[in-house]
């Protein structure tokens, strides 16, 4: 599962967030569970988990979107 190969600090946040965006930030985790590699995750997906654990976008590099540099444990 995806969600197995996300940085712990991104689950910990979205965990601080719950409270408020329960609905949100149980989508994004059903989704997570659901997929097996990042490719698998649509823009939207990302986009979403980004704005939900608190990310910067702007601060993403193209390679970072793609390969999920700034997200995934193994990534730096």
């Amino acid at each position: 599962m995806l969600i197995d190969e996300i940085k712990p600090e991104i689950l910990i946040t979205l965990d601080k967030s719950y409270e408020k965006y329960n609905t949100s930030i149980n989508y994004i985790y059903n989704i997570l569970a659901a997929k097996q590699v990042y490719s698998q995750l649509t823009i939207d997906e990302v986009k979403d988990i980004v704005t939900f654990a608190d990310l910067n976008f702007g601060e993403w590099s193209g390679a970072d979107i793609l390969f999920g540099d700034k997200i995934l444990i193994n990534n730096n």
